[in-house]
Order: C-alpha cells, then structure tokens, then sequence
C-alpha cells in the first residue's frame, strides 16, 4: 500500500491510483474502533480548540452536515479529519463534474454565440475550486496539529499519520489538475479558432477561402486581442465582485462599531451615576464617622449587627 502511495506523490500514477488509495484508506479507517476514533476525536477536537481553529472546525462540521444529510450526524462523533475528508471528496466530484461539463460545452459549441453558457460555467468551476481549497485548508489544520503535537496523540501511529498528509498531497494535486483545465490548451485552441471565425465572418471572409500570410497575421491578432479583452472583463468582473463583498462587510462593521460605541456610553453613564452615588454615600459616612456623639456611633453598629443577624437567619433557615 505505501508503494501505491508513493508513486501517486510523485506524480507517475493516474486519479486510479488515487482512487485505490483513498478506497484503502476508508477501509482501514471503516474498520477501525468506534471508541478509539471518538477519543482520537475529543483530544484533536481540544486541540483545535486551544489553536484558535474551533471556528474552522465548527464550519467544517456545518459545512458536512448540509451535503451528507443523515451521514454527517455519525461522522460528526469521530476524527474531524474525517469529517473534512468525506465534505472534500464530495466537493472534489462537484468540481470534476463541473469541469467536465465546461470542457464539453467548449469542445462541441461555437464559444462565440454560446459565450454566457461558457461564462457560467466557468464561475461555477472556479467556485467550486475555492470551496474544495477552503475545506482541504480545514483538513490540513488537523493534519498538522496531530504532526506538531504527536504526544496528545498516541493513538494516531505514524502509519495513519503518513496515510493523511498523502491524502492531502493527493486532493491538492486533483484540485491543481482541476484549475489547470480550466486553462488548458484544449480550451484555449478552441476558443482562439471560434475567434478567428467570428473575425473571418464579421470581415466578409469566406471560411473556406485560403487566406493570405498578411491576413492571416491580422486575423490572429483580431482574434488574440478580443480573447485577451475578455479575460480582462472576467478579471473586473472578479474585482467588482470583491470590491462589493468588501463594501458589505464594511457596513457591517460600522453598524457594529455603531452598536459597541452605543453599549460603551451607556456603560459610561452608569458608571458616572454610580460614582456620584458613592459621592454622597462617602460624603455622609464621612459626617458619621466626624461625629462627637458616642451614642450615634453606638446605634450604627447594634443596627449593622441587626441587620447581620437577621440577614444570617433568612438565608439559613
């Protein structure tokens, strides 16, 4: 079995390698004790919590819960790592099947009078790509946290220890094949050649016609330049996009800022209520304690020890 995974990490072994791995992997972790995998779970689950991580965590058991249904309420009493893997292999298919079908789109339509299919495509590819390195990121939290802190750990021999950061290894590489194909050269030869057709058409050039070195070079340049101004309107599109979510998040950190300033004057206004009101106390303890009269003095303290007493009856009896 490590030979199989040592030659998926060096790169000489196809996604079946990868399959075989991760079909050995859940079944060396299926067959393994349920009570050992919840104590596993409870000291890293600790750990994630001390690190700072119980965010990510917690969003990482939300996030298997929506796609796993019933599922997710087992995994969510073992190892988080497994929670994390079982929500990255469900994203990593969202992310293949979309890509599949992008690449079917662009190979059998024309990209030119098919481009908001394409365009839309393309989003949902990329989408899918953040939302399987967001949950990859989570895995990997608890990979390093169980390889940094090996003695709160030893139930996770080095083997399993070596089985996980392969499995990384093997999503971050499917992830990278993934936004390559978004830009391989298939969908790049096809898009440029469905542009030289749109500029042979718009010029008044027959398709057919055998063309001119000139006029070829022309035609590439017309046709290189478009797909250029393209990408560069998805790119603003992109950064019109951030720049929205940024504005959003800015409102709402001066609606919250505007709510703490609110709490901070109020809290501000009792504390000066309350400083007077010790003020008056003090000044009048202060008369008290100046007085010359014995018997004044006297009766403060049989009425304080009153007082005392009948407060010492009320709460034991």
């Amino acid at each position: 079995m490590y030979s199989e995974l040592g030659e998926n990490i060096d790169g000489s072994a196809s996604f079946d390698g990868s399959a075989k791995i991760e079909s050995s992997i859940e079944s060396k972790n299926e067959g393994r004790n349920k009570g050992k995998n919840i104590k596993k779970s409870s000291e890293l689950r600790k750990s994630l919590m001390d690190d700072g991580n119980g965010s990510d965590l917690e969003s990482g058991v939300d996030n298997g819960s929506r796609n796993q249904g019933k599922s997710s309420l087992m995994a969510s009493d073992d190892d988080p790592y497994y929670v994390f893997k079982e929500d990255l292999l469900i994203k990593l298919e969202l992310l293949e099947d979309s890509l599949g079908r992008y690449e079917h789109i662009v190979k059998h339509t024309d990209t030119i009078v098919n481009k908001a299919e394409i365009k839309d495509g393309k989003k949902q590819s990329k989408r899918h790509i953040k939302n399987a390195e967001s949950t990859l990121r989570d895995m990997q939290t608890t990979v390093r946290m169980v390889e940094k802190k090996r003695d709160k750990f030893p139930d996770i021999d080095d083997a399993e220890l070596f089985e996980r950061k392969s499995f990384t290894l093997l999503c971050t590489d499917r992830i990278k094949k993934g936004r390559d194909g978004m830009n391989s050269q298939m969908i790049k030869t096809k898009m440029l050649k469905d542009q030289r057709s749109f500029t042979k058409r718009r010029l008044g050039l027959a398709s057919t016609r055998s063309e001119e070195p000139e006029e070829k070079h022309f035609i590439n340049n017309q046709a290189s330049s478009q797909l250029m101004m393209e990408e560069q309107d998805e790119t603003l599109d992109e950064l019109d996009g951030a720049v929205v979510r940024v504005g959003h998040m800015a409102e709402n950190i001066h609606e919250e800022l505007g709510h703490q300033n609110k709490m901070l004057n109020e809290v501000e206004d009792d504390l000066e209520n309350a400083e007077e009101q010790l003020g008056l106390v003090m000044g009048k303890l202060a008369k008290i304690l100046k007085t010359k009269k014995k018997w004044q003095l006297c009766t403060i303290l049989a009425l304080s020890m009153i007082v005392i007493v009948l407060l010492f009856l009320v709460l034991h009896t």
